[in-house]
């Protein structure tokens, strides 16, 4: 069998109720192996006795009650109810036992033992039933049940019912003593009832070590073992003089006792500790609520709902500079500058009790007031509440200066140059707009101007991007000077620059005020202590509202009329005038066909030979697009690639090049052709963080081999992010394409980038190519360059080889591959296959 399993509330007994407990079963343990108990109380002393144990009794039953049933366990209202309702009857049937005693003076009716055992055994099963209700309660249902005042009645009219049968029916009530004799076996059953419910009443509590575990329930358990043993004491005495007489009521009296200090300890010691430790926890709280708003980042202050500060925190002491002290009681119009005050007092006034809360940045321009008298920029989040004092207003204040200040310069950064401080592009745009809305309301006329540096390039690859930046400062400083006041500068992009200016009268004015600005350029301009510049610029102009009314065609107007300067020989200026605008016209119809091209597949790749330097072989072959358009002919690459670049086309045409080549790869497989192909990636296309996959999944929908695939960036694409540049070579790399870097000589030719990148092969650009034989620069460049390349054991390719001098000088310095229309001209697919049929066949 499976032993009960042992209340972990036990070890919870005081050592005290343990040892008392033991003292009173000793004498129950003497007569279980048969030592006599002897008569405790003399016979002519039991009525008194027994008057003041019973009494006793009554008294503590009747303070069980008072104490369970005004001071309630609202956890265990039913439990409590009967508990205290049920000890009321106790008491009160106590109380007709003890006057119904044969040796007190008659009751109402004549005393007799069978009256005062029949009320002693009402109490005694009474008791025990409510003292299992008490501990069973909880594993019932939960309800509301029956009112208190119920079941009080319902009490009163047990015991009245059953003083009315004991007191005049006890003729009907079953002998429970009989004189000379002693105790009925039915008495004694019904004592056995009694210890039978004590007996599950303790077995349900030590099996409930939650309930077990509450302060008064270890004396609870303590009083049903006494209860238990007094109950078999009274089974076992003969007479009034028995020592088990004397000790059953002892029992019950301890018993009582121990009920009474379990219902004071669950009802009111237990509560009251409660009390003390939540307060203790609120006075707690309360030390760290002051903590943290002392701690807190901002000021904190708490008002009535008068205006008057109740408390602030030490970080508004030292917001404000005044000491807490002096801020108590005071009105908080106090902390606000004196212009303020009334229109604040007022707006609290206006709103009492309707204060609204508000988070941080809901009101903008807040100021306070220090003790000195600054002022100072403030957010203020505020919150209401309530308390027993009333309304409460509770206020976040934050010192905003530092935030003011950095918003301030992001926003200043946000819309001007960090170079040369000028207005950036967006606030120019921004400017322009709103001097378009200005004039158009006051029917004024606006001017837009573009300026360009001359050769800036070449002064930035010669001498660095320092030297450039500094000639752009210089540049910056010069216009501002020379504009006026009334013209808005700004950097555009680049080396370009703009300048507004409102309200003009003529083209003369204008013509004038751009002739003062190109004088800026007349004098050198000096990047340091010994380095200066002569540069020149050139520049456009767009006249509001007769060229264009909106900002963006005024803009477009102005560039093309500072190219227009530039075509006219630089260092001048240039008006925009309608035969640009056909220029423009013309410029979109190119950017319309191309686009219908590519959507129609009017473009084709043309490929030009590859040729082995040495034993004359085609080696490969370089992709160049081709287009024929219907309407406007053959239109040469160098036309329609910088327009896609403009337009944003070039993204799509550069992925139908890396389709088509792809599929012309897996077709000349099909024919045997072994041939590789190499393709030019455009800047644009170069930057997406995708091109590696996009040419894996190209390759792998045309069934190519990418080691016949050859990819070619420029050197000045490849090192404007060399990061980049060496994530996406080393993607290709894994795939299995080749690199090349293309136009070398013409950009950064270090040594050390060209050691760090994976590539294969360089291309030497055709300028340097063109100098052999009349320019022994150039032929120095390219010794230089092609030793470079075989230090760094990589394929040397030149392009733009057009004669057999240029061949024999490449030869002689050991370049590996050579094309240009020497050898062929870029030829379609039938021709170049055709070219290399026809060589495999020699």
């Amino acid at each position: 069998m499976n032993a009960l399993p042992r209340s972990p509330a036990l070890p919870h007994m005081p050592l005290m109720w343990l040892t008392l407990l033991a003292l009173f079963m000793l004498p129950a343990l003497l007569w279980m192996v048969g030592i006599p108990v002897p008569p405790l109380v003399p016979l002519e002393h039991m009525t008194a006795f027994h008057t003041a144990t019973e009494l006793f009794a009554v008294v503590v039953a009747i303070g069980v009650f008072a104490v369970a049933y005004h001071v309630r366990d609202r956890r265990r209202l039913m439990a409590t109810l009967v508990l205290a309702t049920a000890f009321l009857a106790v008491g009160l049937l106590d109380f007709l036992h003890l006057m119904t005693y044969p040796q007190m003076p008659d009751f109402i009716t004549p005393n007799s033992s069978q009256q005062t055992i029949f009320f002693w055994l009402a109490a005694r099963l009474v008791g025990a039933l409510a003292l299992l209700l008490y501990v069973a309660l909880p594993l019932v249902p939960r309800s509301q049940g029956p009112a208190p005042r119920g079941m009080l009645a319902g009490a009163l009219v047990l015991v009245a019912l059953l003083a009315w049968v004991g007191l005049w029916h006890e003729q009907r009530i079953p002998a429970l003593f009989i004189p000379g004799e002693g105790l009925t076996p039915f008495k004694i059953a019904l004592e056995g009832v009694v210890v039978a419910l004590h007996a599950a009443t303790l077995v349900i509590l030590l099996l409930r070590p939650q309930l077990m575990q509450r302060p008064g329930m270890p004396l609870v358990a303590a009083a049903l073992m006494i209860l238990m043993a007094s109950e078999v004491f009274f089974t076992l005495y003969d007479n009034l003089s028995d020592g088990f007489f004397v000790l059953g009521h002892i029992y019950k009296v301890a018993a009582y006792a121990l009920i009474y200090w379990a219902v004071f300890i669950e009802s009111v010691r237990a509560p009251m500790a409660q009390l003390r430790a939540a307060h203790r926890d609120i006075e707690l709280r309360q030390q760290r609520y002051e903590q943290l708003i002392d701690t807190a980042p901002d000021g904190v202050l708490v008002t009535d709902g008068g205006g008057t500060i109740l408390m602030a925190n030490r970080n508004l002491e030292r917001l404000f500079g005044y000491p807490r002290r002096h801020l108590i009681g005071q009105p908080v119009e106090n902390l606000i500058p004196e212009r303020l005050r009334e229109h604040h007092r007022s707006v609290r006034l206006q709103q009492g009790d309707n204060i609204s809360e508000r988070t941080m940045g809901q009101i903008p321009d807040l100021r306070g007031r220090r003790l000195d008298g600054t002022e100072f920029p403030v957010d203020i989040s505020l919150n209401a509440f309530e308390d027993q004092g009333g309304r409460r207003i509770t206020a976040f204040i934050r010192d905003i200066t530092d935030r003011q200040r950095r918003e301030a310069r992001i926003q200043h950064q946000a819309t001007h140059d960090s170079l040369t401080g000028l207005p950036n592009r967006w606030l120019l745009h921004d400017r322009l707009a709103q001097s378009i809305a200005h004039a158009s309301r006051h029917e004024h006329r606006i001017a837009v101007m573009l300026l360009d540096l001359d050769h800036f390039k070449m002064i930035n690859d010669t001498f660095g991007h320092h030297e450039g930046d500094e000639l752009l400062r210089e540049v910056a400083q010069r216009l501002k000077d020379a504009a006026g006041t009334d013209a808005t500068i700004g950097r555009f992009g680049g080396d370009e620059f703009m300048i507004l200016l409102p309200e003009i009268t003529d083209e003369l004015q204008v013509g004038e005020r751009g002739q003062e600005i190109l004088a800026q350029f007349d004098r050198p301009f000096h990047t340091g202590p010994t380095r200066q510049f002569s540069s020149s610029a050139s520049l456009g102009i767009a006249l509001f509202p007769q060229d264009a009314r909106d900002a963006n065609t005024l803009v477009r107007y102005a560039d093309m009329a500072m190219y227009e300067a530039k075509r006219s020989g630089r260092n001048t200026y240039a008006f925009y005038s309608e035969h640009l605008d056909a220029q423009v016209r013309a410029e979109q119809q190119l950017q319309e066909r191309l686009k219908h091209a590519l959507e129609h597949d009017q473009l084709a790749l043309h490929f030009q030979p590859l040729i082995d330097a040495h034993s004359g072989a085609v080696t490969a072959a370089e992709a160049l697009l081709r287009w024929n358009d219907p309407e406007l002919g053959a239109v040469p690459p160098s036309r329609f690639i910088p327009s896609a670049e403009a337009n944003g086309l070039i993204l799509p045409l550069g992925d139908w090049v890396i389709r088509r080549a792809c599929q012309q790869l897996a077709d000349w497989a099909q024919l045997d052709v072994d041939t590789s192909i190499c393709i030019n990636v455009s800047a644009l296309q170069f930057r997406q963080p995708d091109l590696v996959s996009r040419l894996a999944a190209a390759l792998k929908e045309a069934g190519a081999s990418p080691e016949h695939l050859e990819i070619e960036v420029t050197e000045t694409v490849a090192m404007a992010d060399v990061a980049l540049t060496r994530e996406h070579l080393s993607g290709l790399k894994a795939l299995g394409v080749r690199v090349s870097l293309d136009d070398f000589g013409t950009g950064y030719s270090s040594l050390a980038y060209l050691k760090s990148l994976p590539i294969d092969k360089i291309k030497i650009d055709r300028s340097f190519i063109a100098g052999i034989g009349h320019d022994r620069d150039a032929e120095m460049i390219l010794r230089s360059v092609m030793g470079l390349g075989h230090s760094l054991h990589l394929k040397l390719v030149a392009e733009g080889v057009e004669t057999a001098e240029q061949l024999a000088f490449l030869r002689r310095e050991g370049c590996d591959l050579y094309q240009g229309w020497f050898y062929s001209p870029a030829l379609s697919v039938e021709e170049f296959r055709a070219t290399v049929h026809s060589q495999l066949d020699a």
